[in-house]
């Protein structure tokens, strides 16, 4: 069906943008004045041009994700209708993935289709999760509940992430720095001094001719070092998202030294607090495996616990289910067990999850602390191999000159 870009005003004197699916313009034009709208201008939908369209994945930022949730459970305690907690919200909301979002939210329920349905419209953007609660929190009439529950969700997923990327802030600095020292000797330094030693003249030493052909080809050829960079940069990602190539990585990430330990507490963390908020939302064991099993950002645990859905269909109980999985501690099996017997596993795991938390971030700092000497010894070779290429000529010719 052809699609109509309009600008309309309503009866506050709003303006507003959007598309609509009809037969032709005529038909939008009429559907857009049923709902009491003044058509600014109506044309066909050419489709976005590539400067407007988004760059990067459609799914909405962990920030994104506690404002509008958090928004929403508090428009809604308050008795404000969904479809005016959504206008409220659409106003608050900055970001433009978001906005958009919420706006086509809008517009669905605007459209007649109701709140899990449109949210399930937008699951390019909105993860599992979300979509789920929301459709769980419509059929107990507690939305409210599950919106607070979501926004609680995402602001402890989102401090778990800040912790990691804070304790990662060092490394990569020194990362940098390392990469800018060492172009900056390439590119600046060494062509000066290459030329001083072949003005004096005298024997180069073999390190000596190699970094200075290195450099001169970095001077004159940087476009196809950049080239070659990206282009390693561009496979790598492409590899990594292949099936062999993610499953080849999560081995990677959970047998490595201290790197491993991270890993598994990381996704510990984020299975018994995703567990415990789909669980204490009414959703089934079954789908709530399902679900977790998407945000654990590992090809191997996903398959460990795609298996312990089909142990759970056939009527096995959680706790044994994932004890084949061992890749989590055994904290994990004895909690949910006991959680099983007692009736309160959704309480059990959330506690569990504080105490991985907690655990994943002893783990990260480690990987921090063994990363740090890494990135100083590796500065130190490479500056020092620098170094010692310019140095050996001079000094050559400085006890030359002495004799």
């Amino acid at each position: 069906m052809p699609k109509f870009r309009y600008e309309v005003v309503d009866a506050k004197g709003k303006q507003s943008t959007g598309v609509i699916e009809a037969n032709n313009v005529n038909d939008a034009s009429r559907l857009l004045r049923a709902d009491g709208k003044f058509i600014a201008s109506i044309k066909a939908d050419t489709g976005s041009s590539l400067l407007s369209k988004d760059i990067g994945s459609p799914k909405l930022k962990t920030k994104d994700l506690v404002i509008i949730s958090r928004q929403l459970a508090s428009l809604l305690s308050a008795g404000i209708t969904i479809i005016r907690a959504l206008d409220m919200l659409y106003q608050q909301v900055e970001s433009k993935k978001a906005k958009n979002c919420v706006g086509a939210i809008y517009e669905s329920i605007q459209s007649g289709k109701t709140l899990s349905e449109a949210f399930k419209e937008q699951s390019d953007a909105l993860p599992a999760i979300m979509v789920t609660m929301v459709s769980a929190g419509e059929e107990s009439g507690k939305l409210d509940e599950v919106m607070a529950r979501l926004a609680d969700h995402f602001q402890k997923d989102a401090k778990l992430k800040n912790k990691i990327s804070s304790a990662l802030i060092y490394p990569k600095i020194l990362a940098f720095v390392t990469a800018a020292v060492t172009l900056g000797l390439m590119l600046f330094v060494v062509p000066k001094l290459s030329e001083t030693i072949n003005e004096l003249g005298g024997e180069l030493p073999a390190l000596t001719k190699a970094v200075m052909s290195f450099s001169h080809s970095l001077v004159h050829y940087w476009f196809i070092y950049l080239l070659v960079v990206a282009g390693i940069v561009v496979a790598f990602k492409v590899w990594k998202k292949s099936e062999s190539g993610s499953t080849t990585w999560a081995k990677l990430m959970l047998k490595i030294p201290i790197v491993g330990k991270a890993t598994k507490m990381n996704a510990s963390a984020r299975f018994t607090r995703t567990m415990a908020t789909l669980l204490r939302s009414g959703i089934s064991v079954l789908q709530a495996i399902e679900i977790t099993s998407a945000t654990l950002d590992n090809k191997i645990l996903e398959k460990r616990l795609y298996d312990a859905r089909i142990d759970i269909r056939k009527g096995m109980n959680l706790s044994k289910a994932i004890r084949p999985i061992k890749e989590f501690p055994p904290m994990i099996y004895a909690m949910v067990a006991i959680g099983e017997e007692s009736g309160t596993l959704d309480s059990i795991l959330d506690k569990a999850a504080d105490f991985f938390e907690d655990e994943a971030d002893t783990a990260t700092a480690k990987v921090t602390s063994a990363i740090e000497p890494v990135m100083i010894i590796i500065m130190a070779v490479v500056v020092g191999f620098v170094v010692a290429a310019v140095g050996l000529p001079i000094f050559k010719m400085a006890s030359f000159i002495n004799v």
